[in-house]
């Protein structure tokens, strides 16, 4: 007898990144990458014509797949660890805008405000 265990986490939460702007978000495994795109376009006022997403360092340039099929799972992609994306936008003559992540902190202004309070 084999027992089915249903998988109750079944959105995949996002964070998604281009230098300075984060957008959290979750969707299914299902989602299609055109889907996950179009979300973006939305949000953000590109066209998703324009977006390129990468994930681990993998292009995602395929609309038509699944998340789960590029490796996003809502197993590892949880609320307190979601999946990390980045994202770039096609500029007019075609070349793609730096794909560059600005820390949220200087770690060096992180290290002085620690001495200033030992």
């Amino acid at each position: 007898m084999t027992s089915k265990i249903e998988n109750i986490y079944s959105d995949c939460y996002l964070q998604i990144r281009h230098g300075k702007t984060t957008v959290f978000t979750d969707v299914t495994e299902q989602t299609t990458i055109s889907e996950l795109k179009d979300i973006l376009s939305k949000i953000l006022h590109l066209r998703s014509d324009s977006i390129v997403l990468t994930c681990k360092g993998q292009t995602l340039d395929t609309d038509s797949k699944h998340l789960f099929e590029c490796g996003i799972i809502s197993r590892d992609a949880r609320p307190q660890n979601p999946a990390q994306l980045e994202y770039s936008v096609r500029l007019d003559d075609g070349t793609y805008e730096s794909n560059e992540i600005i820390p949220y902190a200087n770690e060096n202004v992180l290290l002085i405000d620690e001495q200033k309070t030992s």
